[in-house]
């Protein structure tokens, strides 16, 4: 059955994703990480954003400033990602085979004011970004029992990075010769492979189901800039992603019919997006209500509404988010 889903989300990355490069470091370096960071935050299955987003040490007892504080709120403003992914299966040479694609169109937009100092007087330069990225994937579906399966597969990104920074005060424009067309001003291209390899386990029960999916992807890319100005990077990485799920039946109303849906899941992370998620760890949870309608069955599983927390990252903190054909 052909899925689609949409997913528009405000999401809050660290500040070292956009960082001023050092004099040190290859020019590269921002490109490749801001095209690594990406392959993240543009797959939901890891990472779930929402419409709204909320500080839950407001409403909660815990005080815990890993669950979010104001700067994560206001960072969450100066950022924006939006994806339009489309599945669909189809069977393979026997029943305990299937063949799955997956093709994705995003776009990531953060902006940030950056200074060379902490002068009041001094105007901070606005510093935007712009990733846009397009995604096609396959994955090999084994039926090892009943509940057990394995899934394998590779993906591949092909994704255009491009800057815009205004100089706002005259010691930066001073460094403009320096920083235009290599960490600021200029654009990239890349490549990215990404092999994956799953585990999951399904077991229905009378009042639904509940499923724990173990995932590990690794990604390798390229990455160059059209003009040759500066040394092409590789970005790369790796994410391995536990979770459980459960989806509780209740009551049918007139053709529709309801549920309850919550996760749990811990992401472990290597490489490249350790530096901008500010963590080589993270745990989500989410809570909400689904309704799956009478009509267009073959396209809508369900629609619904609920809440998403991120532990531990930068992108700690909650948010109101809108499930689309939730599994």
């Amino acid at each position: 059955m052909a899925h689609l889903t949409t997913i528009i989300a405000v999401i809050v990355i660290n500040l070292t994703f956009i960082a001023l490069a050092k004099a040190s470091e290859p020019v590269h370096s921002r490109a490749e990480q801001t095209f690594s960071t990406a392959v993240i935050l543009t797959n939901s299955d890891v990472i779930t954003f929402g419409i709204q987003d909320f500080n839950p040490n407001a409403i909660t007892p815990f005080q815990d400033d890993n669950l979010g504080d104001d700067q994560s709120l206001a960072l969450r403003g100066r950022v924006a990602v939006t994806t339009f992914p489309y599945s669909w299966e189809l069977d393979g040479a026997t029943e305990r085979f299937h063949h799955q694609f997956y093709v994705r169109a995003s776009y990531v937009y953060f902006e940030n004011e950056t200074k060379l100092n902490q002068r009041p007087d001094i105007k901070a330069d606005l510093d935007i970004n712009k990733v846009y990225s397009g995604y096609v994937g396959y994955k090999l579906t084994f039926n090892i029992t009943e509940n057990w399966r394995v899934l394998y597969g590779l993906g591949n990104h092909f994704m255009y990075y491009k800057n815009k920074h205004s100089y706002n005060s005259s010691d930066s424009e001073s460094l403009k010769p320096i920083l235009d067309g290599a960490a600021y001003n200029t654009s990239s291209r890349a490549y990215v492979a990404e092999p994956n390899l799953a585990f999951d386990y399904k077991f229905q029960r009378k009042w639904g189901y509940w499923r724990y999916t173990t995932e590990m992807n690794y990604f390798y890319g390229k990455s160059w800039d059209k003009e040759k100005r500066y040394e092409a990077g590789n970005p790369n990485g790796w994410y391995w992603m536990n979770g459980v799920k459960a989806n509780y039946n209740l009551s049918n109303w007139a053709g529709y019919i309801p549920s309850m849906y919550t996760s749990f899941k811990r992401v472990d992370l290597g490489g490249d997006p350790i530096a901008s998620l500010g963590t080589d760890n993270y745990y989500e949870f989410s809570l909400g209500w689904l309704l799956t309608p009478p009509i267009l069955r073959d396209w809508v599983d369900n629609v619904g509404i609920g809440i998403n927390i991120n532990y531990g990252s930068a992108l700690k903190g909650g948010s109101i988010v809108l499930f689309f054909n939730q599994d």
